[in-house]
């Protein structure tokens, strides 16, 4: 058996591991898997994801994702999940700043950057965050309050009809259920 030395994308996923538990300013050690000339480093293999920082943004957009990783000299493209950012600005060969595009619904997606050596998808997922109207007809007034809250909504003005009566339940909520709407959106209640 012959030893070989390990292909980059090993090395790669190898210090994913190990940068994802140091902070950010340490990880320009991947520089040394950089477009080295001479055949050294990654000779123009693409782009590699180390990591990214926050995890998370709003269904909105806008929300600007610092990614690190090596080999981003000739970023063409940083997409979300297949949609393509709002804007990405290449900060050196190893610091990405992206703007998150807007998403219909609350999903989790993996970040690519596309670079005229070959493309690389994040391991870890973004996940864009917001307020998913729950269906609340019958449920009572406290329950209702606790779903909202769990759902990334919060209560908004509660409209008693004339013939309210304890204990009161919810016959209506406003937007209907199922709409999609940025975190922390309030949601009216129409009780009886």
């Amino acid at each position: 058996m012959v030893w070989r030395r390990p292909g980059r994308r090993a090395l790669v996923a190898t210090l994913t591991v190990v940068a994802s538990l140091l902070p950010l300013s340490l990880i320009v050690a991947v520089s040394a898997l950089g477009d080295a000339p001479g055949g050294g480093g990654n000779s123009g293999a693409g782009p590699a994801i180390v990591g990214f920082s926050p995890h998370e943004g709003t269904i909105a957009g806008g929300t600007v994702v610092h990614i690190s990783g090596g080999g981003f000299t000739d970023v063409t493209a940083v997409s979300f999940g297949g949609h393509a950012a709002r804007s990405f600005t290449v900060k050196s060969a190893n610091v990405i700043d992206a703007v998150t595009p807007s998403m219909p619904r609350g999903v989790s997606v993996r970040i690519g950057i596309a670079a005229s050596g070959g493309t690389s998808i994040s391991n870890a997922s973004f996940s864009f965050l917001g307020c998913h109207v729950p269906r609340l007809k019958d449920d009572r007034v406290r329950r209702a309050r606790k779903t909202l809250v769990a759902a990334g909504c919060k209560v908004g003005q509660v409209q008693r009809v004339p013939s309210a009566r304890k204990p009161l339940r919810v016959i209506a909520e406003s937007p209907h259920p199922g709409t999609w709407l940025e975190p922390g959106t309030a949601v009216v209640l129409r009780v009886r």
